[in-house]
């Protein structure tokens, strides 16, 4: 059109704007924009409002240059400014943009509605979303689907998901994205069970869901730890086709691992025709978290022959791999290959990488790679408190607690299990009760099991298993396996505790029949105190239920 000096009109312009910026050609929309500048279009609402849009993807900065030299801005402009503001992650700006439009005498429309609710939920500015609320009630906004779906979000991103439902349960016009978006609130206000309440209800009015629902389900499913429910889904994805995506199949394995079911697990990966690099990951770090690290490691050559590169994911399932199995080499192998794969500045990485060397009691090395973070978070913290703690080094342990608190690093309860459990590796009796009382007294965190596992344990390793069992009866929740299974261990190591012994058994077998190690650490101590009757006993119940002995393996440290 140029060549045969035919010149366009803003429409044409506006056409070619749209398409550069579709096609993602940066330098040819500067060339674009500079043709439209020499032809005096630049003046042109409707070309600066695209202009904006297309921009802003790459060069915020030259979004605001045009945006400010407007004088005279139209609503359709005020709009593409605050959308681009939320988009971008510019949310006080977004506020700024909404007051400064109607300080301008333009009053605000849906679609500004729409814009700055996303930003008061990335905020958690809930008073300001209360306003908007109220002003979209009041110019009849309200009433519009889209409208009600953003207050659905906001009230769940800035955790009220109650009041969020309470909106969602008064569209009179639910579309797909009202049931994705709720079924989402639900999940990141971890209540898995009323997502799955919702996407029941989404099926009983009907409505198909999509891949992103598909997968909140699968995901609430395993947090709800819903199996029957899970397997009832699994039975929909199938029939509704879903299987086709990768995502699905990666999210349905990831959930069946879960459950403890990795051999389902394993099924469905290898079903998956073309794995991306999220399924390898996702299938490596299944089997290390279930135990099974030897086939995590040769899941992981197998990744490495169809060519797919590792992410940092992929790493810390390696390298917990390498820790479980004791395969040092591999292990220091691994750790090359992702320095070289430029993963050596990802915190979590570090972390399994002190973790690895720390297992391998190469303390040292540990410590050599914690120094080099200059700025460390409480991930890695935790991991050189809790490696100075399985290598016995109990006031290197505490030292280091003390200088993360120094450094005006607030602790959590991950944190604190480390140190409580290198207390009681290292028999820190006295300093293990001062920082468990202080954990809820000056910081504000309530005790989980885990915490309350390491204090047994504690006891427990000192021979006080009698006043181990007082305070388990105790405790403000109930006990589980971990805590039944640390005064067990104590048991195991005092004379004459036997009947405490068969008191935590009967706890144990309540909790997990099928695992007979517990009947074999009983049936231990009857043959040290030669209660020949009582280990013929034993002998009897394990072969009259046909159970199978479980390998044994130290709770507290599985658990660290």
């Amino acid at each position: 059109m140029l060549l045969s000096e035919q010149r366009p009109n803003y429409v044409t312009i506006l056409s070619v704007v749209r398409a550069v910026g579709a096609s993602g050609f940066e330098n040819m929309t500067r060339v674009i924009h500079g043709l439209l500048i020499k032809m005096g279009f630049e003046s042109e609402m409707s070309v600066v409002t695209t202009l904006l849009g297309v921009y802003s993807s790459w060069d915020v900065e030259i979004v605001w240059k045009l945006f400010d030299q407007v004088p005279d801005k139209d609503m359709v402009l005020w709009n593409a400014m605050l959308s681009v503001c939320t988009k971008s992650g510019q949310h006080i700006e977004a506020f700024e943009i909404f007051r400064e439009m109607q300080y301008n005498g333009v009053q605000p429309s849906h679609v500004s509605i729409v814009s700055i609710l996303p930003a008061c939920g990335a905020l958690a500015t809930l008073s300001f979303g209360k306003q908007i609320h109220g002003f979209s009630i009041k110019t009849q906004y309200y009433f519009l689907t889209n409208v009600q779906n953003s207050l659905v979000d906001m009230y769940a991103k800035c955790g009220y998901p109650e009041t969020s439902i309470q909106v969602f349960n008064r569209i009179e016009n639910k579309d797909l994205v009202s049931w994705r978006t709720m079924i989402h609130g639900c999940i990141e206000n971890k209540c898995p069970r009323a997502a799955l309440n919702m996407f029941s209800g989404m099926q009983s009015c009907c409505f198909k869901p999509d891949e992103v629902i598909i997968l909140d389900a699968i995901g609430a499913c395993g947090e709800e730890e819903k199996f029957t429910f899970g397997m009832g889904l699994h039975g929909y994805i199938l029939k509704s086709g879903f299987l086709a995506f990768v995502s699905v199949m990666t999210a349905l394995f990831q959930m069946y691992a879960k459950f403890g079911e990795i051999g389902s697990a394993r099924i469905l990966f290898s079903q998956i025709q073309k794995k991306d690099f999220i399924a390898w990951s996702a299938m490596i770090s299944a089997y290390a978290q279930s135990g099974h690290s030897l086939k995590a490691l040769d899941t992981f050559k197998k990744m490495q022959s169809t060519n797919e590169k590792p992410n940092e994911i992929t790493f810390v399932s390696v390298l917990q791999g390498c820790s479980s199995m004791g395969v040092q080499e591999l292990g220091e192998s691994i750790h090359a290959h992702m320095t070289k794969a430029g993963y050596s500045s990802n915190a979590f990485l570090i972390s399994a990488l002190i973790d690895l060397y720390c297992k391998f009691g190469r303390i040292r090395q540990g410590k050599a790679i914690f120094d080099e973070i200059l700025i460390k978070d409480l991930v890695c913290w935790s991991s050189m408190i809790n490696g100075y703690g399985i290598n016995g080094y109990g006031n290197e342990a505490l030292e280091t607690f003390s200088n993360m608190l120094n450094c005006g690093i607030k602790p959590n309860e991950v944190v604190f299990i480390s140190l409580l459990s290198a207390c009681s590796h290292c028999g820190l009796e006295n300093e293990g009760w001062n920082w468990f009382y202080a954990m809820e007294k000056i910081y504000g965190i309530t005790p989980k099991l885990a915490h309350y596992a390491c204090m047994v344990d504690l006891l427990s390793r000192q021979g006080h298993v009698e006043d181990a069992l007082e305070f388990v009866k105790s405790m403000p929740i109930e006990p589980d396996n971990r805590i039944w299974g640390a005064l067990l261990a104590g048991c195991r190591s005092i004379c004459g505790s036997i009947e405490i012994a068969e008191f935590v058994v009967e706890q144990l077998v309540c909790l997990d029949p099928e695992n007979t190690s517990y009947y074999v650490v009983l049936s231990n101590l009857y043959a040290e105190q030669c209660r020949w009757e009582d280990v013929e006993r034993m002998r009897k119940l394990v072969d009259k239920k046909g159970l199978r002995k479980e390998t044994g393996y130290s709770i507290i440290e599985a658990n660290s």
